[in-house]
């Protein structure tokens, strides 16, 4: 009885997950994924859309954050008002139009991104605090692939949508997925947590942790490095490989979706059965491998099926990325700080992303997309190396 009262608690902690992931990347994936795509064919120029991308310094710089989430209010409260308010700010984007309105959507875009800053931030305490150490990699795995879906609804689904049912229609969608999580959460009690006590900011004292330091400047974004080069222009290359945009939101949208979720689970499972450091050597060495297949698309495309593959592959690369720095970050978060600690842990990954997306289109439009997928592949070995190196000597995160 007593092991079944304990699956059920599981199961439910889960599904929260799921629920709260579900949306994590949503607005993030929109604005710099299907926003991009439907500007180009408005006739808004690359070097323009590289500007716009720095909108999500809002976004990137929640960490900041992190101290006013942990000591004001719960999680819970803070993501339920946050949730309604990006209900809001989407629905208001519905009646304006992307090209003609740009400085409006703009305006609306950095709202939103605002928002979830505090959203996410929130959404990382919790995150922590339900999962008991045990339930990390599967917890992550499911967060990896929730967040996969919530990639392509954003982005493939958001452009499959608007192809077919114009900007109002899809906003309007994508605000109200955002009640999911909050309809979920009427019925979830936030477990206690302590206060932080240290003296001195958060922000301050955790990277007092030379390990912490190291794992957050170093070693994440080399890991994750190699797979976002390639991402941030794929898009572009398809666009290239004259690939209408009902193709690319099938691909980036259904496909990538069932493909991500499964990925993410499957990413879970391997990290709780083989540990960190060797699910980690797994992962990078399938990111090289499908980055090396994205080489016939960013020359123009070759076979479809095989340009299709690569996308997917690259697809199940990072979700596999993902989960493992999340299980790691989450290691070595404190409880009373929890919203802080992961969210400045992994925010480099954010960071991260909207520099590459900015370079990476730039750059892209200088020297071709073969070049930096090129540049992508020698990421991935190193940041695969470095990480399985580093993890070699902290042989104790196997055991929390």
């Amino acid at each position: 009885m007593m092991g079944e009262v304990k699956r059920t608690g599981v199961v439910r902690r889960y599904a929260v997950i799921a629920a709260l992931y579900l949306v994590a990347d949503i607005g993030y994936s929109f604005f710099f994924g299907a926003l991009h795509t439907i500007l180009l064919r408005g006739g808004v120029h690359l070097e323009q859309l590289a500007l716009i991308n720095l909108l999500g310094l809002l976004y990137v710089g929640r960490f900041l954050l992190g101290p006013l989430v942990d000591r004001i209010g719960t999680y819970r409260g803070w993501l339920m008002a946050t949730q309604l308010v990006l209900v809001l700010v989407w629905f208001a984007m519905a009646s304006v139009d992307p090209v003609g309105d740009l400085p409006s959507v703009l305006a609306l875009m950095a709202v939103g991104l605002a928002v979830s800053a505090f959203h996410d931030t929130a959404m990382n305490g919790l995150a922590v605090r339900l999962m008991a150490p045990g339930e990390r990699a599967m917890g992550n795995g499911i967060q990896a692939g929730m967040a996969s879906v919530s990639i392509v609804l954003g982005a493939g689904g958001a452009l499959l949508l608007y192809s077919h049912a114009g900007w109002s229609v899809t906003v309007s969608v994508l605000g109200a997925l955002f009640l999911v999580p909050f309809g979920v959460l009427l019925f979830v009690t936030e477990p206690p947590g302590e206060r932080p006590r240290r003296r001195g900011t958060p922000l301050v004292t955790l990277f007092q942790q030379r390990r912490v330091r190291v794992w957050t400047l170093v070693v994440v974004p080399l890991f994750a490095l190699g797979v976002y080069v390639a991402t941030a222009v794929q898009a572009p290359m398809m666009l290239a490989a004259n690939w209408s945009l009902d193709r690319i939101a099938v691909v980036q949208g259904t496909v990538a979706g069932l493909v991500g979720l499964v990925a993410g689970l499957g990413a879970g499972a391997m990290v709780t059965r083989l540990g960190r450091r060797r699910s980690v050597i797994a992962v990078g060495g399938f990111q090289a491998f499908a980055l090396a297949m994205l080489v016939p698309l960013s020359q123009g495309g070759s076979v479809l099926a095989l340009d299709i593959a690569a996308v997917l592959a690259v697809t199940i690369g990072y979700a596999g990325m993902a989960v493992c720095v999340w299980t790691v970050s989450m290691d070595l978060a404190r409880r009373e700080s929890a919203a802080t600690d992961l969210t400045l842990q992994t925010s480099v990954l954010g960071v991260l992303r909207l520099v590459v997306s900015s370079a990476g289109l730039a750059v892209a439009g200088a020297v071709g997309f073969p070049y930096l997928i090129g540049v992508s592949i020698l990421l991935a070995a190193a940041g695969t190396y470095v990480a399985a190196r580093w993890l070699r000597g902290h042989t104790t995160l196997e055991l929390v």
